[in-house]
């Protein structure tokens, strides 16, 4: 199963309002009084539980650092450590995943660059060797049992030697669980490269993203070989890869 690519909504609760009371005016002077301390008290604790605000970053480093995605990891961050970056996407953008025959197998990819958590630039070139993008959300409960089957894969070396794995950290929320994601992800044991999506979600959607985990493989030329949506298991991801790069 896969969740939605969307932020779990937040609940609140409307407080009750009291019952009138027929005492006399000065017993409706002490219930006043005692209303507005209870007001104050409200609001107190309202002010003290108010939601943690999305960190965006905003500083692109211009050390000429090396911006090519690799499994090797990134370096050259600018020390700003933010939950979102802005994401550049060219080329046409991918139709949602549905149910039948992918209509986006087949087409090109659009080409994406962003940032890692830390401000590292990276570049996703599949000239380099096929792709897989892996569109991760930290609240998400599928992307948490799905990721140390990622990693059981990588550590029977499963992987193909030129595959590029990078993780997509997409739909923030600073008030769901396992925020913020550059601390998430990290103690998910992950050690593939990662870009942390803007916070408008424009690499999930410029990828047709429709669930989470999602998982696109592309081709050394930019050619969609394969996405899938949902939990699929070690043997799943060894299947569908295998598949799709022949």
């Amino acid at each position: 199963m896969a969740n939605k690519p969307s932020r779990p909504s937040t609940l609140t609760a409307d407080a009750a309002e009291g019952g009138r009371s027929s005492a006399p005016k000065l017993l409706w002077l002490w219930v006043a009084l005692g209303a507005v301390v209870a007001l104050l008290a409200g609001f107190a604790i309202l002010s003290s539980g108010d939601d943690e605000e999305l960190t965006v970053g905003s500083t692109v480093p211009a050390d000429g650092t090396d911006t090519t995605v690799s499994t090797g990891g990134d370096s050259g961050g600018t020390g700003q450590v933010a939950e979102a970056w802005p994401v550049t996407l060219e080329g046409a953008l991918l139709p949602p995943l549905g149910d039948g025959d992918d209509p986006a197998v087949g087409t090109s990819a659009p080409t994406m660059s962003g940032f890692a958590f830390d401000g590292t630039p990276v570049t996703v070139d599949p000239s380099k060797g096929p792709v897989m993008l892996v569109f991760l959300a930290h609240w998400c409960p599928h992307c948490n049992r799905e990721i140390p089957q990622l990693n059981a894969w990588r550590d029977v070396g499963d992987m193909p030697d030129d595959l590029q794995v990078v993780g997509v950290i997409t739909a923030v929320d600073p008030n769901a669980e396992n925020y913020p994601p550059s601390e998430w992800i990290p103690a998910t044991e992950w050690t593939w490269p990662v870009i942390a999506d803007s916070p408008e979600m424009d690499a999930a959607s410029g990828f047709g993203v429709s669930g989470f985990p999602f998982a696109v493989i592309i081709d050394t030329d930019g050619t969609v070989l394969a996405r899938w949506s949902g939990e699929v298991g070690q043997d799943g991801i060894d299947e569908r890869v295998s598949a799709a790069l022949g």
